[in-house]
C-alpha cells in the first residue's frame, strides 16, 4: 500500500440433483471394503455416498453427516434450506441439487474448512450450493494475532484457516468450489485493541476481512459467484472496525487462489466512522498469495472510507475491485473489471483514495481485459483540507495486453484547500502493448484552494512502454479559484520519493482527441501529453488535442 507521501509528494511535483438414500441419521457409517447401498455396489476406492434431506434414511443436517462421514465421502444434499455453521476437518465432496435449490445459511462462518494451527489439512470439493447469511465477529486468528477474541473476524461465508509448524504459517485446506453462490454474508469485529498512535492515545485498532471468503490455502472458483458481502460497517452489527479488507474475497500469503469462468460482484468493504481508516479491496483482495483470474467479472464492488481522523493519523480507501499486495503474484485473462468504486470523505482533514478497478503493488500479467467504468470519488468538507484522488481504472505495472481502459473517472472535490484528481484512467508501468485508454476523465473542484488535475488518460511517474497503443478522447477537468491542468492524454514525470529514472517510450502510438477544460484563472497545459522529462516518441501521432498538443516535446 502506498502511504501518504504520495499525496504530498504529488502537491509538490505539480506545487448435483439425485439424493441417494444410504443411512439413518442415527445410524453408524457404512463400513469399509465392498459394500451394498439400495441396490448400488460401491468400491472403497470411491468412498461411500451419504444423502442429507427429508427422505427415510438421510441424514436430518449437513454437519451430522459430516461428522459420519469417513475421508473421502460424498455427500449428497437434497434441495432446501439447510444450517451452517459447519466445521469440515476430513476431505469430502459435498453436492448440493444446485444454487437455486440447496441453500447452506447462517453461523459465523457459515463453512468452516480445516483447522487453525493443524499441520494436515483437508481437501473438499464443494458444488450445487448457495452458501448464505453468514455474521462472522470472532475468528480463531484473534487471539494469537492480536491478543483478544473478537478484533480479528474474517470469512462470514467461508473460513479457510491457515496450518502451522514450528516453522510458522502453513497452507490450509485445498478447496474447489463449483457451480455455486456466496452471498450475502458479513464480517464485522465487535471489540478493539490498542493501534497506531492518536491524538489522544493509541487508535482503536479492529480488522475484518473477506466477507464472502476468506482463505490461507488453495482455493479453486469454477462457474461461481461471490456477491453482496461485506466486512466492517454493516447494518445490525456493531461499527469499530478500523480495518474493512476483501469484501468478497481474502487471499493470505499462504494461499492461492483461482477463478475461472466466476463472478465476483456487488461486495463492499467499509471502515466509517469513528474508527475507520482503512477500506481496502472491495472485490478481492490478494494478500501476499498467488492468484489467477480467467474468463471471469469483477463488478460493482465497493471500497468506502469516512473518516474523523486528523492529517497526523493515515487514512486511505483504495482498490473498488481488485488489490494485489507487493508480495502477491497475479495473472488476469479474459476478464471485465467494471463498475467497481471507492470512495473517501474525510469531516477534519485530509481525504485520500485511489484505483477504482485494479490495484497491484507488484507486477502483474493483464491480457485481453476491459477495465471499464470504475470510479474515484474523494471530498472534504469546510476546514478540512486536501481531497485526492487517482487512477479511476487502476494502479498496476507489468505486463498488459489487448487490454481496454475505458469511461473510468476521478471525481475529488474540496468545499476549502485543494482538490488534486489524477490518471482518470490509470497509473501504468511497464509494457503496455495493443491497447487502448479512451473516453476517461478526471475532475478536480474547489471553491478556495487550487484545483490540480494531471493526466485525464494516463500518469507514468517511473518507466512506461506504450507500443501500438491508443489514447483518446480523454477529458481533464479543474473549476476553481488556481490551479493547473495538464496532461489531457497522458501526463509522464517524476515526484520527490518516487523512481529517480522516469523515461516514457512510445512507439506506433495515437494521443488524439483529448481535452484540458479549465477555469480561465487555471493554467492548462498539454492536451495531448505534458511531460516533465524527456520522453521517447517512434512512429506516433499526438494530434487534434486541446488546447495544445504536446507541453515539454
Amino acid at each position: 500500500m502506498r502511504s501518504l507521501n504520495r499525496l504530498f509528494g504529488m502537491i509538490a511535483a505539480l506545487c448435483a440433483l439425485a439424493v441417494c438414500v444410504v443411512a439413518p441419521a442415527s445410524a453408524a457409517p457404512p463400513e469399509r471394503g465392498s459394500f451394498h447401498l439400495t441396490g448400488i455396489t460401491r468400491s472403497s476406492a470411491s468412498g461411500a455416498t451419504l444423502c442429507v434431506g427429508a427422505k427415510p434414511a438421510c441424514y436430518s443436517s449437513i454437519q451430522t453427516a459430516v461428522d459420519a462421514a469417513n475421508e473421502g465421502d460424498t455427500i449428497r444434499i437434497a434441495p432446501g434450506m439447510f444450517a451452517g455453521g459447519l466445521v469440515i476437518t476430513k476431505s469430502l465432496d459435498l453436492r448440493g441439487a444446485g444454487a437455486g435449490e440447496t441453500v447452506i445459511s447462517g453461523g459465523g462462518p457459515v463453512i468452516t474448512i480445516g483447522t487453525f494451527g493443524a499441520s494436515n489439512q483437508p481437501t473438499v470439493a464443494i458444488s450445487g450450493v448457495t452458501i448464505t447469511g453468514g455474521i462472522t465477529s470472532s475468528s480463531p486468528e484473534s487471539i494469537p494475532f492480536l491478543g483478544k477474541a473478537s478484533v480479528w473476524a474474517a470469512g462470514g461465508g467461508i473460513e479457510v484457516p491457515p496450518g502451522e509448524n514450528a516453522s510458522g504459517l502453513l497452507p490450509g485446506a485445498t478447496v474447489t468450489i463449483t457451480n455455486s453462490v456466496v452471498s450475502g454474508n458479513r464480517v464485522a469485529p465487535t471489540a478493539t485493541v490498542p493501534g497506531a498512535p492518536c491524538p489522544d492515545g493509541p487508535c482503536p485498532r479492529a480488522a475484518a476481512y473477506g466477507g464472502g471468503i476468506d482463505n490461507w490455502g488453495t482455493m479453486t472458483l469454477r462457474n461461481t459467484r461471490v456477491m453482496d458481502n461485506s466486512v466492517g460497517s454493516t447494518p445490525g452489527m456493531p461499527n469499530v472496525a478500523s480495518d474493512a479488507e476483501g469484501g468478497g474475497i481474502v487471499n493470505w500469503f499462504t494461499g492461492t487462489l483461482t477463478l475461472t469462468n466466476s463472478f465476483v460482484s456487488g461486495n463492499r468493504a467499509v471502515a466509517a466512522a469513528p474508527n475507520g481508516r482503512f477500506a481496502d479491496a472491495g472485490g478481492i483482495f490478494d494478500k501476499d498469495g498467488k492468484m489467477t483470474i480467467e474468463n471471469s467479472v469483477v463488478s460493482g464492488n465497493s471500497a468506502l472510507l469516512t473518516s474523523v481522523f486528523p492529517n497526523s493519523v493515515q487514512t486511505l480507501a483504495v482498490a473498488g475491485g481488485i488489490h494485489v499486495s507487493s508480495a502477491g503474484t497475479a495473472s488476469i485473462t479474459n476478464t471485465t473489471i467494471s463498475g467497481n468504486s471507492v470512495s473517501a470523505t474525510n469531516t477534519v482533514s485530509n481525504a485520500t483514495a485511489f484505483s477504482g478497478g485494479l490495484h497491484t503493488d507488484t507486477d502483474v500479467t493483464v491480457d485481453n481485459t476491459t477495465i471499464a467504468d470504475n470510479s474515484v470519488s474523494v471530498s472534504t468538507l469546510p476546514g478540512a483540507g486536501t481531497a485526492y484522488g487517482d487512477s479511476g481504472g487502476g494502479y498496476m505495472h507489468g505486463t498488459i495486453t489487448n487490454t481496454r481502459f475505458t469511461r473510468n473517472t476521478v471525481t475529488v472535490t474540496a468545499a476549502a484547500g485543494d482538490a488534486i484528481a489524477a490518471a482518470g484512467a490509470a497509473i501504468l508501468g511497464g509494457t503496455v502493448t495493443n491497447s487502448s485508454i479512451t473516453h476517461n476523465t478526471a475532475t478536480a473542484t474547489t471553491t478556495s484552494g487550487s484545483a490540480i488535475v494531471v493526466g485525464a488518460g494516463l500518469v507514468n511517474l517511473a518507466t512506461l512502454t506504450l507500443a501500438n497503443a491508443s489514447v483518446a478522447s480523454n477529458t481533464a477537468t479543474a473549476a476553481g479559484p488556481t490551479g493547473l491542468a495538464q496532461g489531457g492524454g497522458i501526463w509522464n514525470g517524476p515526484f520527490p520519493g518516487g523512481p529517480e529514472v522516469v523515461q516514457l517510450t512510445l512507439t506506433d502510438t495515437s494521443i488524439t482527441g483529448n481535452t484540458l477544460d479549465a477555469d480561465p484563472a487555471i493554467t492548462r497545459q498539454g492536451g495531448g501529453l505534458y511531460t516533465a522529462v524527456p520522453a521517447t516518441i517512434v512512429h506516433s501521432t499526438i494530434e487534434h488535442n486541446t488546447p495544445d498538443q504536446c507541453f515539454g516535446c
